[in-house]
Formats: structure tokens, C-alpha cells, sequence
């Protein structure tokens, strides 16, 4: 499996990115999105915002990552409503389940985190 160092998605020319590490624990879960999750508008152009978007997320917590995607987009259907699309939806949730600690960890045991 190829390794991607400093590897942007969407990247504009010009600008400058930060890197950044995080450390994942088992049980650990991350939810990514695009901008067209905050920003989703309603008919009244009112945003979903990140409150909302915090409160779809907090309502699923203890879900898997799929379950956890649909209870965002449930969120963001119900806000919304009728309203057209004013930009498309991108998320991704991953649930860090570790290393099991009977196999080596890295490159040579192959699970990498």
C-alpha cells in the first residue's frame, strides 16, 4: 500500500496548509465533512451551521460510522427541507477499533493506524 505524505484533497494553488497529528485511541471516531454540511440552506436562507451540525452528531454518539452519517443527513434533510441544494454533502465518520495486540504494529505487520 502506497503511503501519501502531505497529501491534500482539494488543495488551491498558493495557499498554505498546516499538518497536523492526532493520536487515535481504540474507540476513537472522527467525522470529516465538507463545507456543504454547515452550510446547507433552508428556504429561509438560514445555514444548518455547526451547532446543528454538533447536535446531529451528538444525537448519534454511540453509532457506527454508517449510522452516524445518516443521522447527520437526516438532520440536514429535515433543516432543510424543500429548499434546492446549494452544494452537495461529503462526509466521512471512521470508528478506530486499534491495533489487536497479538499482531505486530507498522509497515512490516501491516496495520498501520
Amino acid at each position: 500500500m502506497k503511503k501519501f505524505k502531505h497529501f491534500v484533497i482539494g488543495g488551491i494553488d498558493g495557499r498554505k496548509y498546516k499538518e497536523y497529528e492526532i493520536q487515535l485511541n481504540p474507540g476513537d471516531r472522527l467525522f470529516l465533512y465538507t463545507d456543504g454540511v454547515p452550510e446547507a440552506t433552508n428556504s429561509e436562507n438560514e445555514l444548518f451551521g455547526l451547532d446543528r451540525t454538533l447536535q446531529a452528531l451528538n444525537s448519534a454518539a454511540e453509532e457506527m460510522p454508517r449510522e452516524t452519517i445518516k443521522a447527520v443527513r437526516r438532520a440536514v434533510d429535515d433543516f432543510v427541507k424543500e429548499a434546492e441544494p446549494f452544494d452537495d454533502l461529503t462526509m466521512l465518520s471512521l470508528y478506530y477499533t486499534g491495533i489487536p495486540s497479538d499482531e505486530p504494529a507498522g509497515p512490516e505487520g501491516g496495520n498501520e493506524a
